[in-house]
């Protein structure tokens, strides 16, 4: 499996929210870099965030064998990019088409093969300016659930067991990785995302949580191999938004730049 991720930082607000322009980066990027979708793409808007101004959009779509995900806070101009594919894709083409639909002056982006033991190069952990931990477990010999239905349920309560919020019901699919069969669910939590993908045929299965919110490492690892039955072999944990807390936009910026057409109003004679 191969992982792209990228976080972005003093984008444009306007972009971050625009609905229509998160289903069209979702719907016609995969296609454009001969990557397989197996479903349409779904977007779902966040205004009642736990922090009132981390609002946005969450959008994601399946690919055969991944999924290709979007997080905004349209309020902060930050931005969160996620693709997953069992295959490798060109990393260039697709910065390039991030960098076209959300240009922004601060990224920080890896591109990783999660291989049975893998690790993912990033600045140190600070829980005080970092934006929240993502964790991804690889399963060999996988016997947690397995089916649509078994999944389903797992998925529906694993995030009050670990202590996040669901902002919708899980959405599963099966389809086919080449010849591989594979089953993917993922859920919209309002701390980001929570997904799996189990290749029955392998016995193989990947899994990631993406969490704005630092959490207990230790008990969310805990509940999830009880629950995820399986030998593993990689557990990578990293923080993602390195100085989240510094680079983000406050709400002193926002009416800053919102006034900015005072300086050139009655020949420059206002003040902001």
């Amino acid at each position: 499996m191969y992982h792209f991720l990228f976080d972005a930082y003093e984008s444009y607000r306007s972009r971050l929210d625009d609905i229509t322009l998160i289903h069209e980066f979702l719907e016609e990027v995969p296609l454009k870099m001969g990557l397989k979708t197996v479903m349409p793409p779904f977007v779902l808007p966040y205004y009642n965030s736990i922090v009132p101004e981390d609002c946005g959009l969450s959008a994601f779509v399946f690919l055969e064998g991944g999924h290709f995900t979007i997080h905004t806070f349209s309020y902060r101009g930050v931005f969160f990019c996620d693709l997953l594919y069992p295959q490798a894709f060109d990393t260039e083409n697709l910065r390039a088409h991030i960098d076209e639909a959300f240009p922004a002056q601060k990224v920080f982006q890896n591109f990783v093969e999660r291989q049975k033991e893998f690790r993912v190069d990033r600045p140190a952990v600070d829980e005080k300016k970092d934006f929240g931990p993502h964790l991804m477990l690889n399963l060999e010999d996988y016997k947690g659930p397995s089916t649509l239905d078994s999944l389903f349920a797992y998925f529906d309560v694993l995030p009050y067991a670990i202590g996040m919020t669901p902002i919708m019901r899980p959405y599963g699919v099966r389809s086919a990785a080449g010849k591989k069969e594979v089953i993917s669910i993922l859920t919209m939590i309002a701390e980001s995302h929570i997904s799996l993908h189990f290749f029955p045929n392998e016995g193989q299965a990947f899994f990631d949580i993406f969490s704005c919110s630092f959490f207990d490492t230790d008990k969310v690892s805990r509940e999830l191999k009880k629950g995820l039955e399986g030998r593993v072999t990689a557990e990578v944990l990293i923080s993602r938004g390195s100085k989240y807390k510094d680079f983000r936009e406050e709400r002193r910026d926002k009416v800053r730049y919102s006034r900015q057409w005072l300086k050139h109003a009655h020949g420059g004679h206002h003040k902001t």
